[in-house]
């Protein structure tokens, strides 16, 4: 058997044996090319290989012989052509994609199951499951498929059945439980009959046993502990925590929706961040810009179009069209703002507005006389009596500032200055994030996206008890609740009285 040793040095590679030495530039690509090689190599008398597989492998440094067997392997499969070998890509993906997509536009509109079984009755020879069938098909280029429809449509008068194919999407196991809710809530006739019976199914709130788990739920909102709530009820901490989850369930959520009925049909809407085990999730919410009652609260785990498109088509299933939309300048809101309410009136809050601009003067302009001549006008952009002339303070502040807050005047004001018109702000929105911050920052941090949104959840039932009731349906359960009342029946009075009882603890110990 011959010897080889191989050495690297300086991105070269060196090889050296009995009758030869050659040396490469260290690629992949050479390596590849020069094991098949060295393994090609035989002894003219016996035929046998120079170089044994373990022998190439310690050489160049693999950990098994297995790896240049696999490389030789993939040179005979090549058609033992160097440069087949070299540029192609021999994966299970390279081959039965293209099967897939002609077996997918073959029949548009059969269901991704039925073509998953005509694939496996077609090509019996490949092994596929069917999970890796549907990630081959979301590869497939969505323009081809809208090409194929259109050519199957024109040709005939179909009728696409969505409720079919919504249905399909509701059966994967994939879809997330928030996901199927949007759908359910944007075609409640495509709903299993498991999720009609859930929607329907409300929960008796004026049951005592219920109305004292209610109770738990208000207080531990307000960031009771739950040691306290033990104590005052009588009961374990886990039985609390089970009263909670029992009580802020998605039913509850169904109930809360399906019980407002009065709006204004001004709203208000904004976002609140909120990070469950090191990432970040964002709460939408849109409250009533008059009463300040939030119309819907909903948890997603990005910020961005899709987001808010989602949360806006929720809204328009469950509320309908909004008068007038006041937000912030975010874009991606604005842009799904455009594709669910396009024609809405929408107007931005001015707060968010002169914040930014007063922002703006004190980076550019450094001149103390200057800077409060400009910062006078920014102010009366969004406190004089009539549009003409706070559009004239835009002007003149523009003409002052220079040539940098210029050009932000014109960009995020004057250009949408007919949003700014009414000199609105999202107060509305603003307060309440802040009650989700107060209802949230008080724990020690959050397993999971169910425990926030079974707070948010006992955080909307307490605004509905306490500010809600104007907007409840007349027979609404919540609007008969008595929270007085409910506190005397549920309420363990000797447990809150125990500590100022003379016979319990000494006064020192009570000043201690």
């Amino acid at each position: 058997m011959a010897q080889l040793e191989v050495e690297f040095m300086d991105a070269t590679m060196r090889i050296q044996s009995q009758g030869f030495s050659c040396e490469f530039p260290e690629i992949d690509k050479n390596k590849k090319a020069v094991l098949v090689f060295l393994r090609s190599l035989c002894c003219p008398d016996t035929g046998k290989p120079l170089f044994t597989y373990q022998q190439l492998a310690d050489a160049f440094e693999y950990k098994a012989r297995q790896n240049v067997a696999n490389f030789v392997a993939e040179f005979r499969a090549s058609e033992q052509s160097f440069v087949q070998y070299l540029t192609r890509v021999n994966t299970k993906y390279d081959r039965l994609f293209p099967l897939v997509e002609a077996q997918i536009l073959s029949s548009v509109f059969l269901s991704v199951h039925q073509h998953y079984l005509g694939f496996c009755e077609t090509h019996p020879e490949e092994t596929l499951s069917e999970m890796s069938f549907r990630e081959y098909v979301k590869d497939i280029d969505g323009g081809k498929i809208l090409q194929r429809v259109r050519q199957v449509v024109s040709k005939t008068e179909l009728s696409l059945d969505v409720h079919r194919y919504l249905q399909e999407i509701l059966d994967l196991k994939a879809v997330s439980a928030v996901k199927r809710k949007e759908i359910v809530e944007a075609f409640p006739s495509v709903a299993p009959s498991s999720l009609k019976e859930q929607k329907a199914r409300s929960v008796d709130l004026r049951h005592p046993a219920v109305s004292r788990k209610l109770l738990v739920v208000l207080l531990y909102v307000y960031n009771v502990p739950q040691e306290v709530l033990a104590l005052l009820f009588g009961v374990g901490k886990t039985s609390i925590h089970a009263w909670i989850y029992a009580v802020c369930r998605e039913e509850v959520e169904w109930q809360i929706l399906r019980e407002i009925v009065c709006w204004s049909g001004h709203v208000s809407v904004d976002e609140k961040w909120v990070k469950i085990k090191g990432q970040w999730y964002f709460v939408l919410c849109a409250v009533d810009s008059i009463s300040g009652f939030p119309l819907l609260l909903d948890l997603y785990p990005t910020l961005d179009t899709v987001s808010w498109t989602l949360f806006f088509k929720r809204f328009d299933a469950l509320y309908g069209r909004p008068k007038l939309i006041q937000a912030d300048g975010s874009r991606a809101l604005a842009a799904a703002r455009e594709i669910v309410f396009a024609g809405v009136r929408y107007q931005l809050c001015k707060f968010h507005k002169l914040r930014n601009l007063m922002k703006r003067l004190r980076q550019h302009i450094h001149d103390p006389k200057l800077l409060t001549r400009c910062c006078r006008f920014a102010r009366h952009i969004f406190s004089n009596t009539w549009v003409s002339s706070r559009k004239q303070a835009a002007k003149t502040l523009q003409a002052l500032a220079g040539q940098e807050v210029a050009e932000y005047l014109e960009a995020h004001m004057l250009s949408v200055w007919r949003h700014l018109t009414q000199s609105l702000t999202n107060n509305a929105a603003e307060r309440f994030n802040r009650k989700i911050e107060k209802c949230l920052s008080g724990r020690y941090g959050f397993s999971s996206p169910t425990s926030v949104e079974v707070l948010l959840r006992g955080l909307w039932l307490k605004e509905l008890v306490l500010n809600g009731r104007k907007h409840l349906a007349a027979t609404a359960q919540i609007a008969d609740l008595d929270l007085a009342e409910m506190c005397q029946e549920s309420l363990n009075v000797d447990k809150i009285l125990h500590n100022f009882d003379d016979y319990a603890l000494s006064r020192i110990e009570k000043l201690a």
